[in-house]
């Protein structure tokens, strides 16, 4: 049987965002007592939680969220675990597995378990530019990670956001519970944000299909 498992952070009012970027708030817009049905209103970046950047966050022109396909959204991953501590950077040499034209390539820098840490946003580990680079030029469909954001939190420039994004490497940023998938190095990533229009993300809900 698939073992399925959620590599997706639940978002709430604590949710660390990225620093200016408003904490997401929940507010009843109907109660079940009153109307027969409760509902909510959410307010929140695009890009809280585990979230998918499309192309145009980064590259103005370029794919919306709405704009992906479908297709896109299902993908062969291979998990490379590389420890990092903060600030320190994915290079070439870090990318160990056989990296496929197609594949998602997920990073398990063990970042996540510094989630409760106030640096938590602000000196993640992130891609180098050539490691960037190179899984552009070998046509990933996306490039995932367990913290933040795919570049590193003292690169102001967002290097590997520039590079992957304008080349139509989707990124998926704070993934968890990749400790879960344990020695398997290729599973199937499903990654589904909604369809917004225009919008340049979106939360996602991310999940691991492993077989036997």
């Amino acid at each position: 049987m698939m073992e399925v498992i959620d590599l997706t952070m639940r978002v709430s009012p604590v949710t660390k965002v990225f620093p200016g970027s408003p904490q997401p708030t929940f507010v009843a817009w109907s109660r079940f007592d009153v109307h027969g049905y409760d509902s909510e209103v959410v307010h929140m970046s695009t890009h809280t939680g585990t979230h998918m950047d499309a192309p145009s966050h980064f590259a103005p022109g370029k794919q919306a969220i709405d704009g992906i396909s479908a297709s896109r959204l299902v993908s062969q991953a291979v998990l490379i675990k590389v420890p990092k501590k903060a600030d320190q950077l994915i290079e070439i040499a870090d990318i160990s597995e056989e990296v496929r034209q197609g594949d998602t390539v997920v990073f398990a820098t063990g970042w996540e378990r510094q989630y409760k840490n106030s640096h938590y946003m602000t000196k993640n580990p992130g891609l180098s530019g050539k490691a960037a680079a190179y899984l552009a030029k070998n046509k990933v469909n996306a490039v995932a990670i367990d913290g933040p954001s795919i570049d590193a939190g003292f690169d102001g420039k967002f290097t590997a956001h520039n590079i992957l994004l304008q080349a139509g490497v989707l990124a998926v940023e704070n993934l968890c519970n990749l400790d879960k998938i344990g020695k398997k190095k290729r599973f199937t990533l499903v990654v589904a944000p909604l369809k917004l229009a225009g919008a340049s993300g979106s939360p996602v809900r991310a999940l691991a299909l492993l077989l036997p």
